[in-house]
């Protein structure tokens, strides 16, 4: 009877141990995650962002994102790891309830709030802080609920990014295989460089028995090879027409210049024009400070004035 009773008290000593280990366990969470509802790419067609006092807003129209109020062309590159963010957004652990939102860059100063969904219905409101030590994570803040989280993902600096850098800086693109002919010209109107595709010169075959020349069979079914000239037909080299238009094929600013417009711009130190398909253009000004490494310049695919640089510059006209 005795080691009977000993074995019912062992076995209640052990639940009552399972027990305590079960609802007093400090490694267990005691919370539930908040539920982040599933939304797709469709879902997305506005992002406001605001950082103190700085806020941006993207709308996408027409297949195109654009910067408002001002309509300005986004870096649809900028725009499409936003996109991935807000779709996939995910709180995986709680952090903190401290309130101690300066440690996680989640303060007023801080704090990115990112507003998506479309301009009517927004669909994801939630506060970007610091990404976490462990750069797989971004701390997070949601409405109305005072905890940090941790969201899945680094993406803090995919929406720490002001108007000026989310602009797209393309301000021309080329495809070499429609251009026939390219001119520079400077200041004075002279002819710096001119030079065009031509047909290269094909040798006609000859009759072995007559000696009459015969038309080149293989010119009637393939179209003649086109080489490079100068204006003098000599043949430009490949080295230098392949350094011009890897330059001006998908030609980028350093910045836009701020309250000028295109008109504000006259006499140009060097014109670009290329022609073929349609036509390009190109115009490079005087540097505005001695010192400066870059220069004004506009060009007919793009309504703003911007800034070169000037190894660009380099590269296109002077070498």
């Amino acid at each position: 009877m005795k080691s009977k009773k000993e074995y019912i008290i062992l076995g209640i000593i052990i639940a009552a141990l399972a027990a305590y280990l079960v609802f007093h366990n400090t490694d267990r969470t005691h919370y539930e995650l908040p539920i982040i509802p599933s939304i797709s790419d469709s879902d997305i067609s506005y992002i406001k962002i605001t950082k103190g006092p700085e806020t941006v807003e993207l709308k996408q129209k027409d297949d195109r994102w654009l910067i408002y109020p001002e309509k300005y062309p986004a870096d649809e590159q900028k725009i499409g790891p936003m996109v991935e963010a807000v779709k996939t957004f995910t709180v995986t652990a709680m952090v903190s309830e401290a309130e101690s939102y300066h440690r996680y860059e989640l303060d007023s100063e801080n704090k990115i709030r990112v507003q998506a969904g479309s301009e009517s219905n927004i669909l994801r409101t939630f506060d970007v802080g610091k990404a976490a030590p462990s750069n797989r994570h971004t701390f997070v803040k949601l409405p109305g609920d005072k905890r940090v989280y941790h969201a899945r993902g680094n993406f803090s600096s995919d929406f720490d990014q002001t108007k000026a850098q989310l602009r797209d800086k393309t301000v021309l693109s080329v495809d070499r295989n429609q251009v026939q002919q390219v001119k520079i010209t400077d200041k004075d109107g002279n002819t710096v460089l001119q030079m065009a595709q031509v047909p290269a010169q094909t040798e006609d075959i000859v009759d072995a028995e007559t000696g009459a020349a015969e038309d080149n069979a293989l010119s009637k079914d393939i179209a003649p090879e086109l080489i490079w000239q100068d204006a003098d037909g000599n043949p430009v080299s490949e080295a230098n027409i392949n350094n011009f238009f890897n330059n001006v094929s998908n030609l980028k600013c350093q910045s836009y210049i701020k309250d000028k417009t295109k008109a504000d711009f006259t006499d140009p130190l060097y014109t670009i024009t290329m022609t073929g398909a349609e036509t390009w253009s190109l115009s490079i000004f005087e540097k505005l400070n001695e010192d400066d490494d870059v220069y004004p310049a506009i060009s007919s695919e793009n309504d703003y004035p911007f800034m070169l640089p000037a190894h660009k510059m380099d590269n296109m006209v002077k070498k």
